[in-house]
Order: structure tokens, then C-alpha cells, then sequence
């Protein structure tokens, strides 16, 4: 999913020209607060938007587990913890992402809708 994710940014245009992640504003990422190092708490709008594309196909699989009827409590209960925990960061990213839509290029911003559709079904 990483290299995917990586290969499809290289490939295609998805951010503006000119978007460099060393300029890049940044998104506070709450939930890594007081984890040491500001780089895990504060990303640029390109490690956002992997994450949020990570993110969202890790829910979409988790969503996927949580509909067998062959799970244990204990397996059931982690995919749980799992989803949601993890549906509020997607949210998050998503959100803050939406107010950065200027440092993306069209196919970028298309991108992002695509993200926002699937982040709205979960």
C-alpha cells in the first residue's frame, strides 16, 4: 500500500508546482503529543495525505473483519479498538487536508474528493 501510495505521487502531479514538503505547512498531529520528537507530531501535507490514504484502507479492512461472524471476542474486540480509534484520525486528516486543497494540483484535489467520499462511508 506504501509503495503504491509512493509510486502514484512520484508518477502523477498530485500536489501544485512548486509544493515542496521542506516549505510545507504542517498538520498538528495531536494523538503524538509528547512523543518525542516534533516530526512525529507535526507532518507535511504529503506524509498527511499518505498517511490518510494508509489510514483509510486500514479502516476499509478493518470494517471488512468486523463484519465476519467467525472472530473471537478477543479478535473482535481488537478490530474494534482498531476502527475506532482510527476513524476520528482519518477524520482528522481528512479535514485539515480539505483546508490545504490550495498545495494540490487538480488531479491532487480530485484525489482528496475521492478520499473524502470513501472517508464518508466508513
Amino acid at each position: 500500500m506504501h509503495q503504491s501510495i509512493s509510486f502514484h505521487v512520484l508518477q502523477h502531479q498530485v500536489f501544485a508546482h512548486g509544493y515542496s514538503s521542506k516549505t510545507s505547512p504542517k498538520i498538528e498531529i495531536k494523538w503524538r503529543a509528547g512523543q518525542g520528537e516534533d516530526r512525529n507530531q507535526y507532518w507535511e501535507i504529503d506524509r498527511a495525505f499518505h498517511a490518510t490514504c494508509v489510514y483509510n484502507q486500514l479502516l476499509r479492512f478493518r470494517q471488512t473483519e468486523l463484519r465476519r461472524d467467525d472472530l473471537t471476542a478477543t479478535e473482535r474486540a481488537s478490530f474494534r479498538s482498531a476502527y475506532d480509534e482510527g476513524l476520528p484520525a482519518v477524520r482528522y486528516l481528512m479535514r485539515e487536508l480539505e483546508l490545504l486543497r490550495g498545495h494540490f494540483s487538480p488531479h491532487g484535489v480530485e484525489l482528496l474528493a475521492d478520499l473524502r467520499h470513501q472517508t464518508d462511508q466508513l
